[in-house]
This record gives C-alpha cells, sequence and structure tokens, in this order.
C-alpha cells in the first residue's frame, strides 16, 4: 500500500510539475561494462556480489541498446539527456577536424538540451559529479569534479583544480584525501581515487543526484579483451567500490536509488584498419606544408563518419563512394556496412555525416596516417560497432527501497535511462524522447 500510494504521489508530482515524492539517486557508469558479465557472472567466473545484489534485489535489463556511435562521450550525454546524439549535440568522443589535433567534447555547453542535472537544480535538489564525461563548466551541477585532462604535468592539475566547483571544492578535498587522480589515469588505481573522492563528497554534501564515471573496466578490455583475466581482474575491484559507494549513498538517506549503468559494450577485436590512409592515398586529405581536404573520416570507435569539405560537390561523394565500395569488396580490409549519410541520421548519429562506415566484429580502428592498411593487434577489444549488434548492450541496474526486486527489463533503450530516473527523483525532463520505465513495485 505505501508503494502504491507513494507512485501515486510520484504521477501526481510529475503532472503538476512540483515534486511531492522523491529518492536521491546514485548513477555509477562502469565504462564498457556488458550486461552478460553481471546476467552470466558465474559462466564467466566472476566475483561480483556487488553488482549480484542488483540483480536479486532490484531492477535490471538484459541489455540497453545504444547510440551511434557506441563511444563513451555521446553515450554519456545521452544517459544524462534522454535523446540521441544528433539531438544532444556530442557527436563522437572528439571534435572533428582532419587536419588538426582533435580535443575531446569536454564542454557542457556544447550539450543542447537540458539534463538529468539541471532539471534537479531546477527542483532544489543538490547535484554533484566526479570525471563525468562533457562535464567541464556543465549547467546545473554544483558540486563537479570534471573529466578533463591534457599532460599529466602540475600545470594540468592546476587547471583541473580551476575546472571543479566550487572553487577551491578539490583542493580542500585534497586537503584530506591526499591527491585527486589525473583523467587519463584509466586505471584501477585511478577509479580508488575516484570512488574515495565520490564517498567523501556523498557524505560531506549529500547530493540528491549524483554521477560517477569509472573507467578501468574500458581500458583493460582495449588492451586484453572482454572476459580476459585482466578484464576480470579489475570488473572485480570495480564491485568492491560498487558496494562502497552504494553503502556510502545508503547511509546518507536509506530510500536512495543507485543506479550502475555503462555506455557500451564490447568486442574482442585482433585487426586494426588505419582508414585515414586510403583516404591520404585518394588525395581526399592532403598534409604536408600545404594541408587540406576535400572528404576525411571522423574516428567512431569501430567506425568512421565520413565528411565532405564541400557537400554540394557531387563529384567529391561520387569519388569516395567508389574508393568505400572498393574496400568494403576487399574481405581483409574488414569493412561490414557503408551506410548512406540520411540513414545514419535516421539512426540518430552524425546528421551532416555523407557515409558511415561500419568495421566488421574482430577489426579495430586505427590512427595512423602511413603504413599498412590493416595490422595484427591479437587479443584487444574494442566497442564503436552499430548498436544492432549485440556485443554493444550496454547496462543497467537498479538498486533500491521501492524498486521491484529481480525484475528483467528485457532489451531497453538506452533513451529512456534518463527519464526512468527523472521519475525517480521526482523532476521533469520534457526534452526526453522517451517514457520512464516501470521499475517499481506493483
Amino acid at each position: 500500500m505505501k508503494s502504491f500510494m507513494a507512485r501515486l504521489l510520484l504521477v501526481g508530482a510529475l503532472l503538476s510539475g512540483s515534486a511531492l515524492w522523491s529518492a536521491p539517486v546514485l548513477m555509477i557508469s562502469i565504462d564498457g561494462m556488458r550486461p552478460d558479465a553481471v546476467t552470466r557472472a558465474v559462466e564467466h567466473g566472476l566475483k561480483i556480489p556487488n553488482l549480484l545484489r542488483f540483480m536479486k534485489d532490484g531492477v535490471y535489463a538484459t541489455g540497453v541498446s545504444g547510440v551511434v556511435p557506441t563511444v563513451t562521450f555521446p553515450s554519456h550525454t545521452t544517459l544524462i539527456t534522454g535523446v540521441w546524439p544528433a539531438q544532444h549535440g556530442i557527436l563522437s568522443n572528439n571534435t572533428f577536424d582532419p587536419i588538426k589535433e582533435t580535443q575531446r567534447f569536454w564542454y557542457g555547453r556544447d550539450i543542447r538540451v537540458p539534463t538529468l542535472w539541471q532539471a534537479a537544480e531546477q527542483a532544489g535538489i543538490v547535484t554533484a559529479s566526479v570525471n563525468w564525461p562533457v562535464t567541464v563548466a556543465v549547467k546545473g551541477v554544483r558540486y563537479v569534479i570534471p573529466e578533463y585532462w591534457r599532460d599529466r604535468t602540475p600545470a594540468d592539475r592546476k587547471l583541473l583544480e580551476a575546472l571543479t566547483r566550487p572553487a577551491d571544492f578539490l583542493t580542500e578535498l585534497e586537503d584530506k584525501l591526499g591527491d585527486y587522480t589525473n583523467g587519463d589515469d584509466t586505471t584501477v588505481h585511478g577509479d580508488e581515487i575516484r570512488t574515495r573522492f565520490a564517498v567523501e563528497i556523498l557524505g560531506r554534501v549529500k547530493p540528491g543526484f549524483m554521477t560517477l564515471h569509472l573507467t578501468a573496466l574500458d581500458e583493460a578490455q582495449h588492451e586484453s579483451a572482454p572476459f580476459s583475466a585482466q578484464s576480470s581482474v579489475t570488473l572485480e575491484a570495480l564491485d568492491a567500490m560498487v558496494g562502497r559507494l552504494t553503502a556510502a549513498a545508503l547511509a546518507n538517506d536509506a530510500s536512495t536509488v543507485i543506479a550502475v549503468v555503462s555506455d557500451h559494450g564490447f568486442a574482442r577485436t585482433d585487426y586494426r584498419v588505419n582508414l585515414m590512409v586510403p583516404f591520404i592515398q585518394q588525395g581526399f586529405v592532403k598534409l604536408g606544408a600545404a594541408p587540406d581536404w576535400d572528404a576525411a573520416p571522423w574516428p567512431a570507435g569501430a567506425g568512421i563518419a565520413v565528411m565532405l569539405h564541400q557537400p554540394e560537390r557531387a563529384g567529391t561523394k561520387a569519388r569516395v563512394k567508389a574508393m568505400l565500395d572498393k574496400l568494403a569488396g576487399n574481405s581483409e580490409y574488414g569493412i561490414a556496412r557503408v551506410i548512406e549519410g540520411p540513414d545514419v541520421a535516421r539512426m540518430g548519429g552524425f546528421p551532416d555525416a555523407a557515409y558511415y562506415v561500419e568495421l566488421k566484429p574482430g577489426y579495430s580502428l586505427g590512427a595512423a596516417s602511413s603504413g599498412p592498411l590493416v595490422m595484427p593487434t591479437p587479443g584487444t577489444g574494442t566497442h564503436g560497432y552499430l548498436p544492432d549488434r549485440p556485443e554493444m548492450r550496454a547496462s543497467f541496474f537498479l538498486l533500491g527501497r521501492g524498486l521491484a526486486a529481480g525484475k528483467d527489463l528485457g532489451i531497453i533503450d538506452m533513451r529512456q535511462i534518463a527519464p526512468t530516473l527523472a521519475a525517480i527523483l521526482g523532476v521533469k525532463l520534457p526534452s526526453a524522447e522517451m517514457g520512464a520505465i516501470e521499475v517499481f513495485k506493483p
């Protein structure tokens, strides 16, 4: 009866625009965690008791169908907005420039739609975030240590301190906890530090909505493939961190809902394809003293968006298509699909691309601009394939009072996660493209 009344109050709150009922939410992202790492943990020999508790006592998805491309920054922004990359504006991990070195989509101002942080802040909920992508100067987060790095230098650390909010917040935390880690420390050690700081923030400011991004599993799987010994040891270490974070969140408020998510799945790879090489060889990209370009790849994990400098030039597009078709015709080059730009846009990714090239499973994208097109890289891993591949499915696990214990949601859409968390928080996210999932007890 109590759960039913709580749900009625929640519905009333959402319809009226005032939060009459809400629960705090802690969202933990384990970068690259496949759902079957948890749902089939015994089969994989994984000892992850804290994550298995989410299956037994909480709500979980068999898999989450992700976005185009299935890479970190676009996916994390969909998790916090409920819309596809074409709508929120974070189209890949890095910005596009075929000539100059590009940078990550670091800055919150690049997000074009409202976020869960903003919705929570507008409802008077204290917000916090540690190492979440696209959070430099992001709106709506009161306490934020953004994901940002350049070099592992003292100057870089000072810059991160300057980007943290409120002013001197990171310095105050470091006075108690020791040095924070650099953003590019994607090891278990780095995630241990992030967890320690997140636990301290939970206890210190008691946020009603907090996000945390843990990165070590992604790095381990890139180096050694999913379900390797290295990857398994890493996930078991992260499971212990989830346990500590869950305990800290529940100590603040016993009604807290903990969401464990991931941005994408992972697949084993044994070859690397340097797709920039043919663009240079065919004269589409000209490097050297007078750099220029007509068509160039925009890297996106295990694929590229093909961008045209002057899209109105039909001859360039036809020449590019002929080159791509020729490459795809050779099975050794590892190309699975060449997709027309409008079809990619309908999938919610790269609205201005002329084409999208997806590699075959087993092949990853290289960054070399010279040398062989294909190189052997046995026993590695990657993501970025199109989201219709089961290996690319992401994770969604919920634990908290009032949720349906042991409920399997099946396969869900990543865009459903943000509105579902909004409903739990008791806030509105009107820009979300899909509705909330029913996760409460009947």
